[in-house]
């Protein structure tokens, strides 16, 4: 691992001390079931937006079983807010009709309805703190801005280098991987990132190319 890469790791571990976002979905004690219908629905979906509809959603549909025994208009009325309603209430359906529990494994996770490999992994890496990397074009904004040519094209290739960056327990990386998301949502926005204020300014190959051109 790189020097930058090490640097960048230990600085996103300290930020996260105290810039963390709290949402009920991140609680310690937060069920598989809970962590994944948050995450299920944060797909294109603003976090704040996605907060708003959550705990209403739980307390009417609190397991896979209460899924499964409610009609699908119900679902979708529960989630309209939040939009894609049709397809995510009958996805959830489906998963709900052909499974009893979550799958734990990541292949099988991410094999569900209108899941992925984003989704699983997150699921699983904040619902039972697993050492597994979460990758979506936030990541990687954040990662091609700061490590330039160095964070290789292909997904495989760019999931092999997440995971590599993540620290060594599980615990650990859950806070990385939160750490990444935030930072991404907070500093490092798609446009006018705050490189100003940023602890990578000084090394991240985005900034440093900014502070040449001035």
């Amino acid at each position: 691992m790189s020097e930058t890469a090490i640097r960048f790791r230990e600085d996103l571990m300290t930020w996260a001390k105290g810039e963390i976002r709290e949402y009920p979905w991140r609680a310690p004690d937060a069920s598989l079931y809970e962590v994944f219908v948050a995450e299920f629905f944060l797909t294109q979906t603003p976090a704040d937006n996605v907060a708003d509809v959550y705990p209403e959603f739980l307390d009417e549909f609190d397991s896979l079983a209460t899924i499964d025994e409610s009609h699908e208009d119900e679902l979708v009325a529960a989630i309209e807010p939040l939009g894609f309603h049709n397809m995510r209430a009958e996805a959830l359906k489906r998963i709900a009709t052909n499974h009893d529990e979550l799958p734990t494994e990541p292949e099988r996770l991410r094999s569900l309805p209108r899941v992925g490999p984003y989704v699983a992994n997150a699921t699983l890496c904040f619902a039972l703190k697993r050492r597994i990397p979460i990758v979506d074009r936030n990541v990687v904004r954040v990662y091609e801005r700061v490590f330039g040519d160095a964070f290789p094209q292909s997904d495989s290739a760019r999931e092999a280098f997440a995971e590599e960056m993540l620290p060594a327990t599980g615990e650990e990386a859950r806070t990385y991987n939160l750490a990444l998301l935030d930072f991404g949502a907070l500093v490092c926005h798609k446009r006018s990132p705050d490189c100003p204020v940023c602890f990578a300014s000084g090394y991240c190959e985005y900034a440093v190319g900014l502070a040449e051109d001035q």
